[in-house]
């Protein structure tokens, strides 16, 4: 074969091909890839459904229900102790705990009371510290050791189911990333691809594959 009729087949062969691999995607409901991640970060699992991956549309759907169901409760259970140790400063120590910074449940924590803490200030910075001001709202007082030591306690298990709940919100956005990969790689299969393979002969014929 002449070059210049090589190089008129090899041309017709693309224009075929290129002319082919439309409708023959359509006809195999070919996805975007990119389509596909996206509503898999909107939502796990509706990428894989909307690229024909059943068998990941289930259990993308359920560990998504799975993490947001282990949120709200840590953040239940959270709420749920942090109302009890404020309560229980507010018996215990006459703390107002109205709208108060964690700085004072922290002083709460590691002083018996706020005369306590301005001399330990009084001790470590001198002549030169600001004593913390004794107004209802700056006060509070233990009546015993052991009930500091509890507030302690109840505290401790409010930090406790927060961080939990930090963990299922990154447990969430995890579930995201590998569903848009799933989904993307998912769709990719649907789309056909286009191959040109010249022969011994000199000739060439383009082929045409779709992964399933």
């Amino acid at each position: 074969m002449k070059p210049s009729a090589k190089k008129s087949s090899i041309l017709i062969a693309i224009l075929i091909a290129a002319l082919l691999a439309p409708s023959f995607a359509f006809a195999q409901s070919a996805k975007s890839p990119k389509k596909a991640a996206f509503l898999s970060i909107l939502l796990p699992g509706l990428g894989e459904r909307y690229a024909g991956g059943q068998k990941s549309v289930k259990f993308f759907f359920f560990t998504e229900g799975m993490f947001w169901t282990g949120l709200f409760a840590f953040k239940k259970l959270n709420a749920t102790r942090e109302n009890t140790y404020r309560t229980f400063a507010t018996a215990r120590a006459g703390a107002t705990t109205t709208q108060r910074p964690n700085s004072f449940y922290d002083r709460l924590t590691s002083f018996d009371s706020i005369y306590d803490y301005n001399a330990r200030l009084q001790y470590v910075e001198g002549d030169q510290t600001t004593p913390l001001l004794e107004t209802p709202e700056n006060f509070w007082e233990w009546d015993t050791r052991a009930s500091r030591k509890q507030f302690q306690e109840l505290r401790s298990k409010a930090t406790w189911a927060r961080t939990r709940s930090f963990l299922f919100v990154g447990a969430l956005l995890f579930n995201r990333f590998a569903s848009a990969l799933n989904a993307a790689n998912i769709a990719a299969k649907t789309l056909p691809t286009a191959t040109i393979i010249p022969t011994s002969q000199g000739d060439i014929y383009a082929q045409l594959q779709v992964r399933f």
